[in-house]
């Protein structure tokens, strides 16, 4: 990879794979050096939303057409629940959405027609083209998901969605559609949301919970000179100094470590993780070389007894 990165100018917007998963980054390059790959980091909605570092050793697969990067941006679901029926705006807008079914299984489709006990769908490719239409039985559906933007910054009371089959949702604005519940289920600590459907005898329990971390939304690019900092430790120390929010991946960590930095040695790290729930829950060392992907988010921690949290 080193071969193809050094050929491919400043500015230019790549995506890139995350290990073997399907998880992905769409970015503009601000470096490129012996080691790293840096990346003004964008979110679904082209809006920027930190810094990534990844080490080009650790990268198997990139996309370089931008027209690919462009066709594959998410169309945002703006709608009134109060004044419009979901289900009827998905059918005329054509928006595609996830499907997660009884087999575990997930798709990638369009919405096409309710009715009683069943749905429509056109299953897509990775593509974006259709594959098969299909009627599911609506016990057989367990999930429809709709990325959405959201305007907030922060949040911090939720609902506590259980399921029969044991899936948890952290949710806020519930609202009901028939014999659906519609809520949203933020991803910590980015500004996308996912509108979920969930049929109501799925429901197990639904229960009060809230996050006690404070944090305040603030550009992290504001702190970096592009044109002097971009340096891993120099990023890891502002990091450390200012109490962003950061995340480490490596391809055999069981699970990505998330959390602020509290201490910075020469050659490791020691960070606060955070639990799914939001909350402070141990204490983690990370060695420098262990890092294949450093993200960095807009998000600052605010000083008060957030040692005490833990």
């Amino acid at each position: 990879m080193k071969e193809i990165l050094k050929n491919i100018k400043l500015g230019q917007i790549i995506g890139i794979y995350h290990f073997e998963d399907s998880c992905f980054t769409v970015g503009k390059i601000l470096k490129i050096d012996s080691k790293y790959l840096y990346l003004l980091s964008y979110d679904v909605n082209f809006k920027e939303d930190g810094i990534k570092v990844f080490l080009i050793d650790s990268i198997k697969r990139i996309i370089l057409k931008s027209d690919y990067i462009e066709k594959n941006q998410k169309k945002i679901v703006r709608f009134n629940r109060e004044n419009k029926d979901i289900f009827q705006e998905l059918i005329e807008n054509r928006i595609k959405i996830s499907i997660d079914l009884a087999d575990g299984s997930v798709e990638e489709t369009y919405f096409t027609e309710k009715r009683e006990n069943y749905l429509k769908f056109q299953v897509l490719d990775d593509n974006e083209n259709i594959t098969s239409e299909e009627v599911i039985a609506k016990d057989y559906l367990k999930r429809i998901k709709i990325s959405n933007f959201i305007e907030k910054e922060e949040y911090k009371k939720f609902k506590l969605i259980t399921t029969k089959n044991d899936d948890e949702y952290m949710a806020y604005d519930l609202s009901y559609n028939g014999n659906y519940l519609i809520f949203l289920e933020k991803e910590e600590f980015y500004d996308i949301a996912q509108i979920n459907i969930i049929p109501k005898n799925m429901i197990e329990s639904i229960s009060e919970i809230e996050v006690k971390l404070d944090v305040k939304k603030e550009n992290f690019n504001d702190l970096i000179d592009f044109k002097r900092d971009l340096d891993i430790v120099e990023i890891l120390r502002r990091c450390l100094e200012n109490k962003f929010l950061i995340f480490i991946d490596n391809a055999d960590f069981f699970e990505t470590k998330v959390g602020i930095i509290i201490n910075l040695e020469d050659n490791k790290i020691k960070i606060k993780e955070i639990d799914k729930y939001g909350n402070f829950y141990k204490n983690s060392k990370i060695y420098l070389d262990e890092i294949q992907l450093l993200a960095v988010k807009n998000y600052k921690f605010m000083e008060r007894d957030y040692e005490k949290k833990i």
